[in-house]
């Protein structure tokens, strides 16, 4: 290919008025067309005024908020109504602002909303900008590069830098716990040790990024030299990496816009010469023009192995890319699912998957290309930025840090509960499984517990209310069990016979895992929080004659910690998480069952509950009918009423969360399940 040459790229969108229409300006812009990527002559020249922001590297997937989304109004011409889709239902929109961060929108003013649904409409003489779908095409031959519209009207509209920037809006939102149907990364210490290790040991760690013009960092607003100046997510990554763990990470980036796999492999030398302790090579939104799978991954395989005969000790992220526009006749969509598989296939220990392209098919089962995108066609705006550094931190970073060489935590372990051949009730059987992951302290006092983490029968978050639960209850010498447990889709008891094959499972394997087999308790947050209770309410002994040892052995959890638990199927219930267990009309006696309030006999094993007064989406009444069905029975229980916080507890931090945590460990002290003084660790 030729050096790139500075191009004139048309017209472009430029500013609009209050009544939201529009005029073309025309822009000076450097662009080339390689392939099937689009990249620029010249670097950006204004200095990026950018503050590391922590919370927007949070994952969008965990927790009830979700930070700056980005969407692209769309203005029906007949009825002249504009609206766009965020991901997840809106159970309170907190902000909306120009991309810029410049201007902040009014509520009523300028937009509207409906809790529970994911539509933003605009109000009739709203402030923020909108499109019709034909102000996103241009006319066949009016743009330097041939853009052609799948349906053949036209060209997309091409933006070389902000244009699509400055037509989108930026929303910050609240959403009840539904769930994220997308695969997303989990952090395992297995994949990328050696690096999680120099991290956690706090040594400079080298980082080389080798990929097309989405690793340059085309149309972050950074890269272009605009408010807010975010960086790409190279930057955000080592900025994230050095703020968790307090180390030095340095950053080589080589490279190049409009390259694939092919050309990479005439770029070894360049990868090696920083010395990296890890490799993140990004590309196939080039090689999507015509690379078949087979050959994409055989030069991902080539270029890893010819940078381990030099470098044996380097690990690699594989990064399977967004997905680019389908409606530009270019790309061969049907490719990127292949690309994905066939990188996952290449991951073993020291080579981990980020998985961008799964992530980007359920961004657009919710949400348009033009939401997304930062140039019409092929790169990410600053938000797909920032899911890509979400993505990639998550692989590098744990949901509880810990910095320390004295760790509190062993290398957890993960086991299946079902070999591969689950139950789905009690005669039929699928080829499906769950299972648990095992972090055990460094020192222990044989308590364990199995945490279920929350996400509305349809997901779970595992970070926040799972694996970092676990880290923390390391640190009190309690052996933190994480259960993934199978969503029920139509499969009522499907959650409760996982929840109860993993005590099953942790008394099997007490003595190997320095556990005592009468302090094995259950933990749970909103659904998982159901689950935990359904868990401590629905038990049995047994059976002595079952040909499995783990059969053998009691599901009655000795205890139960349920943190803004979803209890009751009754009125005061989550809708969502009740109509994903029990389905659209579940009969009284089905709702009664589950209805973990009612189940509490003499033989319940002790509870405390954690929840505050100002929760909406799981009503505190949950946890106080329960607390009264156990001070009934007279089963040891506590009731911690939080006077703030809300569903999450303001995001798994503060003094909320701090209070549940402190007494709750107070609380298994006064049980003696462990030491006073691991309460106070």
């Amino acid at each position: 290919m030729n050096s790139p040459n500075p191009i004139h790229a048309g017209f472009f969108l430029s500013q609009f008025n209050v009544n939201r229409s529009w005029r073309l300006v025309t822009a000076l812009t450097a662009a080339m067309l390689l392939l099937s990527g689009i990249t620029f002559a010249t670097e950006p020249e204004a200095k990026a005024e950018w503050k590391y922001q922590p919370e927007l590297l949070k994952p969008f997937w965990q927790g009830d908020t979700v930070r700056g989304e980005s969407v692209l109004f769309i203005k029906d011409p007949q009825t002249c109504v504009a609206k766009a889709s965020v991901l997840f239902p809106v159970d309170q929109v907190l902000k909306v602002t120009n991309s810029a961060g410049t201007i902040t929108y009014e509520e009523c003013r300028d937009y509207c909303w409906n809790p529970g649904t994911h539509e933003i409409m605009l109000t009739a003489n709203s402030r923020i900008n909108s499109q019709t779908p034909a102000d996103l095409r241009r006319p066949d031959d009016s743009q330097r590069h041939k853009l052609t519209h799948r349906d053949g009207n036209g060209e997309i509209f091409f933006g070389g830098k902000l244009e699509y920037h400055n037509m989108q809006t930026c929303i910050t939102y609240t959403h009840e716990p539904v769930n994220w149907q997308g695969i997303t990364p989990t952090f395992d210490e297995k994949a990328l040790p050696r690096t999680i290790q120099k991290l956690r040991e706090q040594k400079p760690v080298s980082i080389v990024l080798m990929g097309d013009s989405i690793s340059t960092g085309c149309n972050a607003s950074g890269w272009a030299g605009a408010a807010p100046f975010q960086p790409a997510f190279l930057e955000l990554l080592q900025q994230h990496l050095e703020h968790q763990y307090q180390t030095k990470v340095k950053v080589t980036n080589p490279s190049v816009g409009g390259k694939d796999t092919r050309w990479a492999l005439t770029e070894v030398d360049q990868v090696v010469a920083p010395q990296p302790d890890l490799v993140i090579i990004a590309f196939g939104m080039n090689d999507s023009a015509g690379r078949s799978a087979k050959e994409y991954q055989a030069n991902t395989k080539a270029l890893m192995e010819q940078v381990r005969k030099k470098l044996p000790k380097a690990e690699f992220i594989l990064v399977a890319p967004m997905l680019g526009n389908k409606d530009w006749v270019r790309l061969k969509h049907e490719l990127f699912p292949q690309y994905r598989d066939a990188l996952a296939e290449l991951c073993k220990p020291g080579v981990a998957l980020a998985d961008m392209t799964s992530i980007w098919t359920e961004f657009l089962k919710q949400k348009q290309d033009w939401d997304l995108t930062g140039n019409g066609v092929n790169h990410p705006n600053d938000f797909g930025h920032r899911v890509y550094a979400q993505v990639l931190s998550e692989l590098l970073v744990p949901p509880t840090v810990s910095v320390s060489t004295k760790s509190t935590s062993l290398a957890p372990e993960k086991f299946s509960l079902w070999n591969g051949h689950a139950p789905i009730d009690r005669e039929h059987f699928k080829k499906e499984d769950a299972q648990i992951t095992v972090h055990r302290p460094a020192k222990g006092n044989g308590a364990a517990i199995v945490i279920c983490p929350g996400g509305g029968y349809q997901r779970l978050v595992t970070g926040g209310e799972g694996h970092g639960i676990a880290k923390w209850l390391n640190q009190h010498g309690i052996t933190g069990i994480v259960l993934e447990y199978r969503m029920p889709h139509g499969r009522t008891y499907v959650p409760l016979m996982d929840a109860q094959r993993a005590i099953r499972m942790v008394r099997a394997n007490a003595k190997r895992w320095d556990i005592d087999p009468n302090r094995i308790g259950i933990m749970g947050f909103s659904a998982g929080g159901h689950l935990a209770s359904t868990a401590a309410t629905h038990f049995d002994k047994g059976n002595p004659q079952a040909k499995e040892l783990v059969d053998r052995e009691s599901c009655r959890p000795d205890f139960a910690i349920l943190v803004y638990p979803v209890v009751t199927m009754g009125e005061s219930t989550h809708g969502g998480s009740r109509k994903n267990l029990l389905g659209d009309n579940p009969t009284p006696d089905m709702v009664k069952l589950f209805s973990n309030e009612k189940q509490v006999t003499a033989e319940t094993p002790p509870i405390f509950l954690a929840h505050a007064v100002d929760d909406k989406p799981v009503p505190i009444k949950n946890s106080q009918d329960l607390y009264a069905a156990l001070q009934a029975k007279k089963i040891p229980s506590k009731l911690l009423e939080l006077p703030s916080g809300g569903h999450g507890l303001n995001g798994y931090k503060g003094p909320m969360w701090d209070a549940w945590q402190k007494q709750s460990m107070e609380w298994l002290a006064k049980l003696k399940i462990i030491p006073e003084q691991d309460a106070n660790d």
